[in-house]
């Protein structure tokens, strides 16, 4: 789709180039505007709300618009002073998507936009062009359906009118290059990171804890599979009849999924806690944390159970392995497999005093890796180099 089609699709004679913005006065805080589809609860919701609350507010003004609908959430980032609009565009066809960004963004005139999720960034990416946006950034949170053709194309794209593309993970950021054939030198890791003061060790865990799992994450079949983990659940029990895991957490499969657990007969052993504010809460009441996923990013729950002082029994996927060290934090088995599952369940659940350091290895690690203030001065630092390198490639086009 060539730029002039798009200037015509969106109302605009001539897109604002950065070397038409007036310079930044010494001392005006950087503008940043997160492009997301809308703020709904979840783990990509959580790393923005994460980032935007710790970005240094004396130097970034930042502020979110949604694509759809702002969500559940959007309370959480108005409660601390950031803007949040919908521009109810996620229903509207690729060409409506980017008009709306891009008369936006054009009112905002960020120094930054900054796109979470595919397709946010394809429209962000585009309309960033067409306003004049000096920088792009794309925080990749998951491997984004490689085996989709169309999104991987759409990714590319994206990607080529983009400044830098931050995967959360190892494996999403071998996605971006092998797969989607962006640039290796546009490529960067930022983990994700937990507030280490918010999930600190239990120092005394109550009776019968370690005869207890917990489960952290969207009720979702797609993406976390419990319907393994309640057929793990169920091995479990049959060998620990006092074995029990809380669910913590709700999405559209709850109610097939409590239908499931009613028919392997696991009423006594399971609890579906639902949506939780307090998840440390429950981490604290668990001998040990499972995660059933066939796909994953960094996942903020996997770090906020070691960051919790939780031995952790998670599948072999995604970026898992990159915060579970197995044998040494935690056991890594592979997806859909309740029978390996179930075996790495019964194996901390016989062994206390393995899962207890198991926690307390993963803590040390979380501490050495996944500080949440950490990630967001990367991040930071991103935003200013890239708008210092674009305003020294204008200065050396204007004197040229």
């Amino acid at each position: 789709m060539k730029i002039a089609a798009l200037d015509a699709l969106a109302g605009f004679d001539l897109y604002d180039s950065p070397s038409s913005r007036p310079d930044r006065a010494a001392g005006d805080r950087m503008r940043v505007v997160h492009l997301v589809l809308g703020l709904n609860v979840g783990g990509l919701e959580q790393v923005v709300y994460d980032l935007v609350r710790c970005v240094d507010h004396d130097r970034f003004e930042v502020r979110i618009l949604c694509l759809g609908e702002i969500g559940d959430w959007g309370h959480r980032f108005t409660e601390l002073g950031i803007p949040v609009a919908s521009l109810h565009a996620a229903d509207r066809k690729l060409p409506g998507r980017i008009a709306a960004v891009a008369r936006r963004l054009r009112e905002l005139r960020p120094d930054v936009l900054h796109t979470h999720n595919p397709a946010p960034h394809l429209a962000g990416a585009i309309a960033a062009r067409l306003s004049g946006v000096p920088v792009v950034v794309h925080t990749k949170h998951g491997r984004n359906y490689p085996g989709n053709w169309k999104w991987v194309f759409a990714n590319r794209l994206a990607a080529s009118l983009t400044d830098k593309v931050i995967a959360v993970s190892r494996d999403a950021a071998d996605v971006a290059v092998r797969i989607e054939r962006v640039r290796k030198d546009k490529v960067e890791t930022i983990w994700n990171g937990v507030d280490l003061d918010k999930y600190a060790v239990s120092p005394a865990k109550p009776a019968g804890a370690n005869r207890r799992a917990v489960h952290v994450a969207r009720i979702s079949y797609r993406d976390k599979d419990q319907r393994t983990l309640l057929a793990a659940v169920r091995l479990v029990a049959d060998a620990e009849p006092d074995f029990s895991i809380d669910l913590v957490g709700d999405g559209p499969d709850r109610a097939d999924l409590e239908a499931y657990c009613d028919e392997l007969q696991l009423r006594r052993h399971v609890k579906f806690v639902g949506f939780s504010d307090n998840v440390h809460q429950h981490l604290s009441r668990a001998g040990f944390f499972v995660l059933s996923s066939v796909t994953e990013g960094i996942s903020l729950t996997l770090l906020e159970a070691a960051a919790s002082g939780l031995a952790i029994v998670a599948t072999k996927v995604g970026g898992n392995s990159e915060v579970v060290e197995h044998g040494i934090t935690g056991l890594l088995v592979p997806p859909q497999t309740p029978a390996a599952l179930a075996g790495a369940m019964l194996e901390l659940l016989r062994n206390p005093q393995q899962a207890a350091e198991m926690g307390l290895c993963g803590r040390r690690r979380v501490e050495d890796y996944f500080d949440l203030r950490q990630a967001v001065a990367r991040y930071e630092a991103h935003y200013l180099s890239l708008l210092q390198r674009k305003s020294k490639h204008r200065h050396t086009v204007e004197t040229a």
